[in-house]
């Protein structure tokens, strides 16, 4: 079973992500998300996702120094919005959507790309307000996942081509 596997794996031209990653970002490459002055940790957690999203999608070392580097993925800015989409009878909302918005530039020896990704996740709001700032949180963590999800693929058809 694993040898037909392997073999229609090679046959059909299947290349990992990680590889298709790597022709278009070659290692070590740096990583520098701006920060908002308006909710800072969120540009802290977006730049350690993108980190993991190196180390464990694309298997690139990742550098803390900028000179190092070979390849560089640069967040200028970055937005996380609410939007209120339900109300209970007595005016409260009680469900809402987390959009985020990233702007990603990545430099690279061969060239500059840019590219704004935006994704959202709807959340129930709980009725105390420890359980919803921690349901918030989540929210926003599964946005800016489901933005990395999107850069993966920009980044592997970018790859592709080269």
């Amino acid at each position: 079973m694993m040898m037909a596997t392997a073999i229609i794996i090679n046959g059909c031209g299947y290349k990992p992500v990680a590889q298709y990653g790597r022709s278009l970002l070659p290692d070590p490459v740096y990583v520098d998300v701006h920060l908002s002055g308006v909710e800072p940790q969120n540009g802290v957690y977006l730049k350690d996702e993108i980190i993991e999203l190196l180390k464990n999608r694309f298997h690139e070392r990742v550098t803390m120094k900028k000179a190092g580097a070979k390849s560089q993925i640069i967040v200028p800015s970055y937005t996380i919005g609410y939007s209120p989409l339900t109300y209970d009878n007595n005016g409260y909302v009680t469900r809402y959507r987390v959009t985020s918005r990233i702007k990603f530039r990545l430099i690279t020896p061969q060239e500059t790309l840019s590219k704004t990704i935006s994704s959202s996740e709807d959340v129930n709001i709980q009725s105390g307000a420890l359980t919803s700032s921690v349901a918030k949180d989540k929210a926003i963590q599964v946005a800016i996942r489901k933005a990395m999800d999107q850069f993966v693929a920009y980044v592997a058809q970018k790859g592709y081509g080269k």
